[in-house]
C-alpha cells in the first residue's frame, strides 16, 4: 500500500462526513496534493520522473469513513523518444483513525483512472501496448500518450486546475474531481530538474545517433 502524503492527513480530518458526491458530469472540488519522484538507473543517471496526485473524500452517505483518489504519472526516456508514459490509478477505503495512523486499509478494485486539463483530452490507454498487472492490490496502470501527460504536468507546475477520476469496480458512481494540485516549492523544483535532465539525455542520444 502506498503511504498517504503527510500534508494531507490533517486536511482530510477536517472534511465533513456525509458530504454528498457530485454527479459524474459535474466536477467535484477536492483537495489534491502532489508528490514528485525521481528514479535512477544502476549508473546513477535519472531514468524517469514521477508525479503523484492524491486526494481524500468522505464516503457518500449513509456510509461513514473515507476513500482515496490516487493517480500517478511516470515520464521516462521513452516518453521523450517514443511519446508514451505511464499512468497508475488506485483507491482505498479507510477511516479517520486509519488515515491518521497511516495503517493499511481495504483497497478498491480499480479498472481505470485518468487525468486531464479541463477542455483537453483525458489520459487513455495506448492501443496494443498492455502492461502486466501492478503489484499493488487493486491498482490499475496503462501506457498513455505523452501529450496528455505533459499537459497535466505543465498545469500542475503552473498552478492550474486539473481534473481526475478513478473508476472503482462495484461502485455505482465515479465522480470527476477537480482542483489545483498543491506542490511544495522544493518539490516543484525537484520535478522540473528531473524533466530537464531527461530532456538533456534524450537530446544527447539524438546527437550521438546523428554522428
Amino acid at each position: 500500500m502506498r503511504h498517504v502524503p503527510a500534508m494531507l492527513l490533517a486536511a482530510s480530518m477536517c472534511a465533513l462526513p456525509g458530504h454528498a458526491a457530485a454527479a459524474e458530469h459535474k466536477p467535484q472540488a477536492l483537495r489534491l496534493d502532489g508528490t514528485p519522484s525521481v528514479f535512477a538507473d544502476g549508473a546513477g543517471r535519472i531514468s524517469a520522473c514521477g508525479l503523484r496526485v492524491f486526494g481524500v473524500e468522505p464516503l457518500p452517505p449513509p456510509r461513514t469513513g473515507y476513500r482515496t483518489v490516487d493517480l500517478s504519472i511516470l515520464l521516462g526516456l521513452q516518453t521523450v523518444a517514443q511519446g508514451i508514459g505511464m499512468v497508475k490509478a488506485s483507491s482505498f477505503e479507510t477511516t479517520a483513525a486509519a488515515l491518521k495512523a497511516n495503517l493499511p486499509t481495504r483497497p478498491f478494485k480499480v479498472s481505470d483512472g485518468w487525468l486531464r486539463v479541463p477542455g483537453s483530452e483525458r489520459t487513455t490507454a495506448v492501443p496494443g501496448k498492455p502492461l502486466a498487472p501492478d503489484s499493488e492490490p487493486g491498482a490499475h496502470r496503462y501506457l498513455a500518450a505523452a501529450t496528455a501527460l505533459y499537459d497535466v504536468a505543465d498545469a500542475v507546475l503552473e498552478g492550474k486546475e486539473i481534473q481526475v477520476s478513478v473508476v472503482r469496480e462495484g461502485v455505482p458512481s465515479n465522480p470527476v474531481y477537480a482542483g489545483v494540485v498543491r506542490l511544495a516549492p522544493g518539490d516543484r523544483q525537484k520535478f522540473v530538474a528531473c524533466m530537464r535532465d531527461l530532456q538533456k539525455q534524450a537530446e544527447e542520444g539524438t546527437d550521438a545517433q546523428r554522428r
